[in-house]
């Protein structure tokens, strides 16, 4: 394969320009390639492009382009060493034959000694001799250039040793020095530990492969009750009761420590028991794990009496039990409520009045299901969000609530606030009572204070004002119209005493104080003599009685049995026309006998019929002023027939009658 040499010809004489050309022409197996230039200014500037077109190459080219440079020592602007010296510091890497004129042995050997390739006289080199000296020229340059390299290198790899040595050095005295305080840590650390050991209120024991205590600390001798030196050496089994003895062992203690099946574990912790030197026993928890030294495995307990403790938790267990069981059966509603007024606790009685359960309202706020009345839920919601702000610590409400059904109930609130530390609200507690029947009761007892008083009144006034006008004397010469006035006088008497006698045996008859003395009677004789009494009222306003009973028995007490049908009897024959016929009947039903007083009279309106067993309900109020009735016959009545677990009602139309119908049971299991 024929090479390609670049060669930069520095010569100022034509002639030997041309000559070397021709030398070089007759070499065949390189192609050479001559740039000539006469003088050296030429030649650093051909050199200077070069460098700029240079391209790398493995072996690196030279940076001109060039491979080699052939030197005339004699130049028109440079002469001798000088010429050679100048180029080879501008482009040490370019190989430099001098080739001249001047057979000088001393220069040639001062300009190989600087660095020149080779020293060649003209007209004593051939195409052979020449293009040796050229390629020997560039060999040992590049050698040169190689070794220049590696010793490069080799200095950069000594310095990165020297670097990595110092670095190493550096490193190990650091961790000489991070060792040293290691070992200064570790001894403060043990002998921290040695200290927190023998304070620690726990007990601390070291137990060997041989079950043999090795470390007993403070703790172990203040729990225990032996001194460490009387328990080390002794065998862990003096510390357990004999019933658990079998957790002591090398087994027991594996499974304590790395257990698969750990003996009632509770997080990282056992439940066992321990024994004092008084041989008295204590619940107590227990940490315990090992650690392998050779052959030997060194278990550590850590254990703690935990007697003051599970007295504390069964102590709160049972005060917590009281408190549910306080919360849950309370008389009044408890409802306990989030710092967001949501639903946290909604006992049994609250349940029991609102119809709600507890899954129902858990975390809801009041607003969010109909709760609080319409008409009450902008004052209740003012006086909840003064709870809320911490504006009051408590406070009682009335108001009133809806129940699941539909309902409406009056109840009063009694609510507080816990607070947290920083003041905010926590939770509000909430006990409801509901009133709904003792709002009731006063109504019923604001009225019938008015309506008795109304009724005391008008024929106290009579009495008052007939005995007034007789101790007047006015009319002493008229004794007609002072016996009319004495027969005023004892009529409304008589009514004020049957006024007070119904009261009373309605208050009794309600209150439970009379007492119901229940027996099975015939029912034809409870109607004979229910007849008996009322029959001389009958025959005096001109009414029929007809009686029909189908037989069979009771169970009731017969007075006031009779005393109830005496009183549908004669309101019967109040309302009734002359004339008429009342009519008086028993039919027997399953398990029950079914009474009815059926008359003709004059009958009760519509708006009447759900009012008309209310105390002082009257169908028309001229009758309480005619003086014919108290208005709490029909109430006495219903009372009487719902004690003996008995049901009356009344169907009637207006001008035609009404029918009073009652049932009774026909025996105690009725």
């Amino acid at each position: 394969m024929i090479t390609v040499l670049n060669i930069l010809l520095i010569e100022d004489n034509p002639g030997d320009i041309r000559l070397l050309q021709e030398i070089l022409r007759e070499v065949t197996t390189t192609r050479c390639q001559i740039t000539p230039v006469m003088t050296l200014a030429a030649a650093v500037e051909q050199l200077s492009i070069g460098t700029d077109n240079a391209i790398a190459s493995s072996p690196p080219a030279p940076p001109s382009g060039f491979d080699i440079i052939l030197l005339d020592l004699s130049l028109p602007d440079s002469q001798g060493l000088a010429s050679f010296l100048d180029l080879h510091d501008r482009y040490p890497s370019i190989p430099i034959v001098v080739l001249t004129g001047v057979d000088d042995q001393t220069l040639a050997i001062s300009a190989m000694q600087q660095g020149a390739q080779d020293y060649l006289i003209k007209g004593q080199v051939d195409s052979n001799l020449l293009l040796r000296s050229i390629r020997y020229a560039i060999e040992r340059e590049r050698t040169d250039t190689a070794l220049r390299q590696a010793k490069i290198e080799l200095e950069q790899h000594a310095i990165e040793r020297d670097r990595d040595l110092q670095q190493t050095k550096n490193r190990l005295q650091l961790e000489l020095i991070e060792r040293q305080k290691a070992e200064i840590d570790l001894h403060i650390s043990r002998s921290r530990f040695a200290s927190i050991l023998e304070i620690a209120s726990d007990a601390i024991i070291a137990i060997d492969s041989d079950l043999q205590i090795t470390l007993f600390n403070q703790g172990a001798e203040q729990i225990f009750g032996y001194r460490a030196t009387d328990a080390i050496g002794q065998s862990v089994n003096l510390l357990i009761p004999q019933e658990f003895a079998d957790i002591v062992g090398t087994s027991g203690l594996e499974k304590l420590s790395g257990s698969r099946q750990p003996l009632q574990t509770k997080g990282a912790t056992h439940q066992v028991v321990g024994v004092r030197k008084d041989r008295s026993k204590f619940p107590a928890e227990a940490s315990i794990s090992y650690l392998e030294l050779g052959q030997e495995r060194v278990y550590t307990m850590i254990l703690r009496d935990v007697t003051e403790r599970q007295q504390a938790e069964n102590d709160l267990r049972g005060a917590l039990q009281k408190l549910d069981f306080h919360f849950e059966n309370s008389p009044l509603a408890a409802i306990e409520w989030d710092r967001a007024l949501r639903v946290s606790k909604w006992s049994a009685t609250a349940q029991k009045i609102f119809g709600w359960s507890f899954a129902q309202v858990v975390g809801k706020h009041p607003t969010e299901w109909q709760f609080v009345a319409s008409e009450d839920a902008e004052r209740v919601a003012q006086v909840m969000n003064q709870l809320m702000s911490g504006t009051v610590v408590s406070n009682i409400v009335s108001n009133r609530n809806y129940c699941q059904d539909g309902t409406i109930v009056d109840c009063e609130w009694y609510n507080s606030v816990q607070l947290d530390p920083s003041g905010q609200v926590q939770s509000i507690f909430s006990l409801v009572l509901d009133v709904t029947n003792r709002h009731q009761m006063e109504r019923i007892k604001d009225e019938f204070i008015s309506v008795v008083s109304h009724e005391l009144r008008t024929p106290l006034t009579s009495i008052y004002g007939s005995l007034k006008l007789l101790e007047s004397g006015l009319l002493e010469q008229q004794p007609q119209k002072q016996k009319r006035l004495l027969t005023i006088a004892v009529d409304n008497t008589d009514r004020l005493m049957r006024l007070v006698n119904d009261i009373l045996d309605i208050e009794r008859i309600e209150s439970g104080t009379v007492q119901m003395v229940k027996s099975v009677c015939k029912v034809s004789e409870l109607m004979a003599k229910t007849v008996d009494a009322i029959e001389p009222l009958a025959d005096g306003a001109g009414i029929r009685l007809s009686v029909s009973n189908c037989g069979g028995q009771v169970w009731v007490d017969p007075d006031r049995m009779i005393q109830a049908f005496t009183n549908l009897l004669s309101n019967a024959i109040k309302f009734s026309y002359r004339d008429s016929t009342i009519w008086f009947t028993a039919i027997k039903q399953a398990g029950q006998m079914l009474f009815q007083v059926r008359d003709c009279g004059r009958g009760i309106p519509a708006d009447k019929l759900g009012i008309i067993f209310e105390r002082f309900q009257q169908v028309d109020g001229s009758d309480a002023r005619n003086g014919e009735g108290t208005g709490l016959g029909l109430a006495i009545c219903r009372s009487i027939i719902q004690q003996h677990g008995g049901r009356i009602w009344v169907e009637s139309v207006l001008g035609e009658g009404s029918t009073f119908s009652c049932i009774l049971p026909r025996s105690p299991s009725a």
